[in-house]
């Protein structure tokens, strides 16, 4: 969940208009007896942050099953390990390891693991099915599986990259996901309908630089976003329908400079559009509230709860000193994740995220973040530790 970018880059792009008069939400900070429900480290079930000499922790997924049960997963390679070598850059035979907690005890309730293919980097698909279930890839297999981790469906992808050779795209509401499918000149498109893995729809696309420039960037279960036209510009499009321009109430969603617009939905008729300010928009161009971060911050996309009510963002901050001379120039680190209602139209959660330092070379910290379904609660995966805190109701008002 973390971007690595110049200033100069999310400086260019959207301007927002003075005209505009949605409101703008800031939640406050958390205060000192805001602590969490519960802390899970991951290490005693298996995961470790460290498994090779200057090499980033392997990637982590959590995300909400259903309100009561929090999912864990990452790969782990088959090969033991020596500090002293760095990971190939090659895939390696590996495992996905998934382990369920209960949302209110945090004791775990089921733990099981798949044989799979790892890479530097890569991050494995996995998310929460609001019924209990939970939808993976692994071992060239896309599959849907139960709350006690068994296989319910399951649809085999073409080999031998198999699933490192797929994106996918789900909904807010987790019902249902986009296949992208890569080959050397084309790109497959399949719509699935997660419960049954059933193709909805599904189309081939070129695989060129004009071809990349364009295409899906966020969907829900009605509705797509991404970019059309020339120059490129953000568009919306209806299930069976033709791409239209969208222009949020004082934003040009054109692209500048080739620097394309961050959007997301965050439920099925709402999407957050983000540069340096985000608005939190309709499908009808109708801005609901607007987030601005300080100078020197920006804003990373939008994690949903299943439910639509709720959507939480990481706030970056750029750190380290900038010398062209010396090829030296800030990035960004994790800063705060901020908890927001779109039904209120504000914040109502903050709290602060430990970052990388740019001081402390190899000193890596990612945090990965998940809502329940309600939005009533949030989880916090820091460095291989899960926390899980319950955040304030819609009407009791701001931490």
């Amino acid at each position: 969940m973390r971007c690595y970018f110049s200033l100069s880059t999310v400086l260019v792009g959207v301007a927002l208009v003075c005209g505009m008069q949605a409101q703008s939400a800031e939640p406050k900070q958390t205060t000192a007896h805001d602590r969490p429900l519960w802390t899970m480290d991951l290490r005693q079930f298996g995961y470790e942050r460290w498994l090779r000499k200057n090499t980033r922790p392997f990637p982590v997924g959590v995300d909400f099953t259903d309100t009561d049960h929090i999912a864990v997963a990452w790969t782990m390679p088959d090969v033991p390990h020596e500090a002293k070598h760095t990971a190939p850059l090659i895939p390696e035979p590996a495992h996905l390891n998934v382990v369920i907690f209960d949302a209110k005890t945090g004791q775990k309730q089921n733990k099981a693991e798949w044989p799979t293919s790892s890479r530097y980097f890569s991050r494995p698909l996995f998310f929460g099915i609001p019924d209990g279930k939970v939808l993976t890839c692994s071992d060239n297999a896309l599959r849907l599986l139960s709350p006690s981790l068994a296989i319910v469906r399951e649809i085999q992808l073409p080999r031998p990259a198999g699933c490192l050779n797929v994106n996918f795209q789900n909904s807010p509401s987790r019902r249902t996901v986009l296949v992208s499918i890569l080959s050397d000149h084309s790109r497959k498109e399949e719509l699935l309908e997660v419960e049954t893995l059933a193709i909805l729809s599904s189309w081939t696309e070129e695989r060129t630089p004009e071809a990349n420039s364009k295409g899906i960037i966020s969907i829900s279960d009605h509705w797509a976003v991404g970019y059309c036209d020339e120059p490129s510009e953000l568009c919306l499009r209806r299930s069976g329908q033709d791409w239209q321009p969208f222009h949020p109430n004082g934003f040009d969603t054109q692209m500048i400079k080739r620097q394309r617009i961050p959007a997301s939905f965050v439920n099925d008729n709402t999407l957050v559009v983000t540069r340096h300010v985000a608005a939190i928009a309709t499908v009808d161009g109708i801005v609901l509230f607007t987030i601005t971060p300080p100078q020197q911050h920006v804003l990373l996309p939008p994690v949903t709860s299943a439910g639509g009510s709720h959507f939480v963002m990481i706030e970056d901050r750029f750190r380290g000193i900038r010398s062209e001379p010396l090829d030296m120039y800030p990035f960004t680190a994790n800063d705060q994740a901020s908890v927001y209602s779109i039904k209120d139209r504000r914040g109502i959660f903050s709290i602060k995220l430990k970052g990388t330092s740019p001081w402390t070379p190899w000193d890596i910290h990612d945090n990965y973040l998940a809502l329940s379904p309600d939005g009533t609660s949030l989880a916090v995966l820091s460095d291989g530790v899960l926390k899980l805190y319950q955040l304030p109701s819609d009407d009791t008002g701001q931490h």
